[in-house]
């Protein structure tokens, strides 16, 4: 072998394998949040219950007004400082205090601008009183979480998990005991007021030990237009984003009762819970793919195109479950007073796998440098959202809510593949894509005929069905599992 050659080839080994740093990150992630979301799930129960229809619909209403509404004060600064520091880190000193000084100032906007919006929608004292408490968290909220970023473009998720993890159960611990002493819905958003300190002191205690730069603020108020204007196409996604999840919510509130507030963001927090299985892929493949685009798209083009393979492969079979499961799968978990979200929840089954298409494809566009064209997808889905759920949640309530929903991300899944399908070589899915609808449809069958069985077996019924079609039509071939356990095995010697 020549001296070119042996040059090239220790070149080619020292390249970064994106799906092997992904995969461990992901892992990482994934594993850490398991337990945690298996906690969250059975937490989500426990407040639907203890809290009734009408006390957790007035408790979705405060979360989704303020979260519909708080993007306003974030303005996607953090998400702007984010990338930039996973493509050129070092700089944190640089961008922190300013970052932070800008967050608080609009913190202390959201508590005095909030709560009067509140009031003329017309909510009623309780409902103003919620979102005060709620909005004061902001504060905190813009000390941790340019921390929490600064973790995040080191690719450090094992840090970031490991705050997670244990303040959210501490959370649910203390949330619980709230509830049973009686401290109901003003109880519940008052409980940020303990997590966030501690998760502020446990960042600042990583991010030193990790020796990822000095946390000494340094604010440059010439700095200040340019994060702000530079921030504005994440702002414009987050914004669509949140307006997107929660304009029902807030909607409902203003027209309908509390209690069908309740039957629908119960249903809807379920539909999430299941597609958070993908948080860790979504959290930790921006700044990868941020980094990796710069030298090697190709390879980012490959691994995109897998992954939506395989977020079809879980995301479709879902849909077609839950869906024909709804309404027991409704009365199991949150008891036969939220029987009337079932219908709504059939219908929500569906965005499963479109929320897991176009939150991947939103992130893998903002880390090529397409945020630009992200923000007008998802705020054109935002606005027909809005426009649609204002013209029949009136006459129709949580049915129209529901279907607005999907119909809203199905278009913005059709424009992301318009967007990403050429770029990241989407259209080699073809095949695949119809033997896991092939697939899916047999299982559907399948858990239709036994829907009458209670529910665990008919639960089995659709594994089964769907996994042994899965291998008939080669979905999984062995040549694939040994890839991945030959990189879980390469995981071993890998250091985060």
């Amino acid at each position: 072998m020549t001296e070119p050659q042996k040059q090239q080839n220790n070149q080619l080994s020292e390249r970064r394998d994106l799906a092997q740093i992904i995969l461990r990150n992901t892992l990482v992630i994934t594993v850490a949040s398991w337990g945690l979301k298996a906690a969250n799930f059975f937490y989500l129960i426990a407040v639907v219950r203890l809290l009734g229809a009408s006390g957790y619909g007035q408790y979705a209403a405060v979360i989704a007004f303020v979260g519909m509404f708080g993007v306003f004060f974030e303005l996607g600064m953090t998400q702007y400082v984010e990338r930039n520091l996973a493509r050129d880190g070092g700089k944190i000193q640089e961008v922190l205090g300013d970052l932070m000084a800008l967050r608080i100032i609009l913190a202390v906007a959201a508590i005095v601008v909030l709560p009067i919006i509140a009031w003329s929608f017309g909510y009623h004292p309780d409902l103003v009183m919620g979102v005060v408490l709620y909005a004061g968290t902001f504060v905190l909220a813009a000390l941790f979480m340019p921390l929490l970023s600064v973790l995040n473009a080191a690719e450090r998720f094992d840090a970031v998990a490991a705050i997670q993890v244990r303040t959210q159960l501490m959370s649910i611990g203390v949330s619980l005991v709230v509830l049973w002493l009686g401290g109901g819905v003003l109880g519940l958003l008052s409980i940020g007021y303990l997590i966030l300190p501690i998760q502020i002191l446990m960042a600042i205690r990583l991010i030193r030990r990790l020796g990822l730069g000095s946390l000494r603020p340094i604010i440059h108020l010439t700095r200040w237009p340019t994060l702000l204007v530079a921030g504005i196409p994440f702002g414009l996604t987050s914004l669509a984003l949140t307006f997107n999840f929660n304009a029902d919510a807030v909607i409902l509130s203003s027209l309908r009762s509390d209690s069908e507030v309740g039957w629908y963001s119960a249903v809807y927090g379920l539909v999430f819970k299941l597609v958070a299985v993908a948080d860790g892929l979504l959290l930790t493949m921006t700044p990868s793919l941020a980094r990796e685009h710069v030298n090697d798209p190709e390879q980012v083009q490959a691994w995109t195109s897998t992954t939506v393979g395989w977020l079809a492969f879980f995301g479709l079979p879902a849909a077609v479950g839950l869906s024909l499961l709804a309404t027991p799968v409704t009365t199991t978990l949150f008891g036969t007073a939220f029987a009337p979200g079932g219908p709504a929840l059939a219908i929500l089954a569906w965005d499963i796998p479109l929320l897991l298409f176009t939150a991947f494809c939103g992130s893998a566009a903002v880390a090529i440098g397409l945020e630009w064209p992200a923000a007008r997808i998802y705020l054109l889905g935002t606005i027909l959202n809005i426009g649609l759920n204002l013209i029949f949640i009136p006459a129709y309530g949580i049915i129209a809510a529901a279907a607005i929903t999907v119909i809203t991300d199905g278009i913005c899944a059709l424009l992301f593949l318009g967007l990403l399908g050429k770029r990241m070589r989407l259209e080699a899915l073809g095949s695949r894509i119809l033997r896991i609808v092939l697939a899916s449809v047999v299982m559907g069958v399948a858990v239709a005929l036994g829907r009458d069985l209670p529910l665990p077996v008919a639960v089995i019924i659709g594994i089964t069905s769907y996994g042994a079609m899965a291998l008939g039509l080669r979905l999984v071939d062995q040549a694939l599992i040994n890839q991945g356990l030959e990189r879980l095995r390469r995981l071993r010697t890998t250091t985060p």
